[in-house]
This record gives C-alpha cells, structure tokens and sequence, in this order.
C-alpha cells in the first residue's frame, strides 16, 4: 500500500497538470476566437472593398446595354451582357460573404419596428422575378392573412427571403416558386417558399444549415455558390426570436417555412408543423 504523503505528492502533481492543461486549452480556445474574429473582420473588409469596383462594372456595362454611346453590334451586345450577368454574379457571392461575415463577427444590427410584411414580400419577389423568368419558371405569392402588420427587422426578413427565393429559383429545372404568406400559431406570421425542383433528401436537410456546406460538394456540381444561404437565413431566422422548418424529399421539391413572431418577445423556439432547425 502507497505511504499516504506519496499519495499525497502524486494527487498534486495530477492536480497540476489538470491545471495546466485546462489553462492551455483556454489560451488555444481564446487564439482561435481571435484568429477566427480576424478572419471575419478581414472577409467582411474585402468583401466591401470588392463590391465597389463590381458596381462600377454593372453600371458601366449597363450604360453599353442601353447604347447611351452609340449602337453596339449583335456581337458586342451579347458580350456586354455576360459582363453585367457575370459581375451581377460575382457581386451575389461578395453579399453573402459579406453578410455572413457580419453575422460571425455580430456586427449585424437588429431593428425592430413595425412594418407592412405583405408589400416587403411582394416588393422583394418582383425584384427577383426576371431571374424566374429567365428559367420559364412561374413565380406566385399568396397572401393569406387579414393583418400583414408586425413589429420585426425588415432587413433581416427581406434577406431571408431573398436567399430562400434564390435557391428556389437555382434549384428549380421547371414548374413553379410559390412564396406564401399567412397566420401562424402563437401569434406568429408563416412566410413559406415551396419550389418545385429537384428536392433535398432527409438525410441532407440538417446538413444544409451549416456554413459552407451544399448537398453536392464536388467540384463539378451544377449549382454554384458559396454554401452560405441557409447559414445565413438560419442565423437571422433566429436574430428575429424565429424558427425554421423544411418539408421535402429528393425530386420532390423542397418547402422552407419562417415562423416570424409578430413583436419581439423573450428568446424561444416556435415550432411550426415539424422539427425546428435553429
């Protein structure tokens, strides 16, 4: 049997290290909190930088569009418009990086006030509906709600939206983008975004609300994009005390539905017919 002052020694020594230990990973964990929050403030600072040039180039390549310097041949038509679709393109992927650089950093401001959620929907889906357009893709909303009036972020919501309706759209070959808006339970508005596409499989559905991540990850998928979309819509369904749900099977189609409360209210989850994601 051990001498009780070995016993002794060797808990403290086995003390010691614990505390050393639980001190190193608490200086790695503050170094990687560092380095992680460099990262977002570095991405957020080019993504702002790089949006300027690309504005210019939509803008000028607008100007040729319109012939406002003289007429452009078949040709150059057609090459000024790559231009504009492509810089429209790039400038997408720097809003996502930039948005969701905000979010990691918590640079995102929330501002709640009362707004009509009826004309923001219907103002933000015309202003995605040539991009339906450019697919043959029939866009449609319903308002199914006498009182359209909460006290939330519009911008937080026009993003979701904006983000939702992208994918809808990118992930639809055919058919139709139906956006929904109606009562919810708990005093709730459900915003709804069911598209008619190639659908998402069970075990994806969790998958796709992390950063980065997209169903098909090959280098020669079909749909291009930064894998950000849903990371952010998760984050700000949240900022806005929200919750979100998905019904869908692969081939089928794909069903996103916000729960946005109609003021602000202590933190919770809002579930609406399925599992919440949050």
């Amino acid at each position: 049997m051990m001498p009780l002052d070995q016993v002794h020694h060797l808990y403290q020594t086995v003390l010691t290290r614990i505390e050393e230990v639980i001190f190193e990973i608490e200086k790695n964990n503050q170094a990687l909190m560092e380095a992680s929050q460099l990262k977002s403030q570095f991405l957020a600072t080019m993504s702002h930088e790089l949006r300027t040039p690309m504005n210019a180039i939509m803008g000028f390549s607008q100007m040729l569009m319109l012939e406002q310097y003289g007429p452009l041949s078949p040709r150059q038509a057609d090459m000024v418009e790559r231009i504009f679709n492509n810089s429209q393109n790039l400038l997408s992927l720097l809003n996502e990086v930039l948005d969701f650089s905000k979010l990691e950093a918590g640079c995102w401001d929330v501002n709640f006030q009362p707004f009509d959620t009826a004309r923001l929907i219907k103002g933000t889906v015309e202003e995605l509906r040539s991009l339906a357009q450019k697919k043959n893709l029939n866009l449609i909303v319903i308002i199914d709600t006498e009182n359209p009036e909460i006290c939330s972020d519009q911008s937080c919501i026009r993003r979701i939206l904006i983000n939702l309706l992208g994918n809808a759209i990118k992930f639809t070959p055919q058919g139709s983008v139906t956006v929904t808006l109606e009562d919810g339970p708990d005093n709730t508005l459900k915003l709804t975004v069911q598209d008619t596409g190639i659908g998402i499989a069970p075990e994806d559905q969790i998958l796709i609300f992390e950063a980065f991540r997209q169903v098909d990850q090959t280098l020669t998928r079909k749909h291009s994009g930064t894998g950000l979309g849903l990371a952010i819509v998760k984050s700000l369904v949240q900022m806005i005390q929200g919750g979100i749900t998905i019904t869908s099977q692969r081939g089928e189609g794909a069903g996103f539905t916000i729960a946005i409360p109609r003021t602000p209210q202590q933190r919770r989850i809002i579930a609406i017919d399925a599992e919440v994601y949050l």
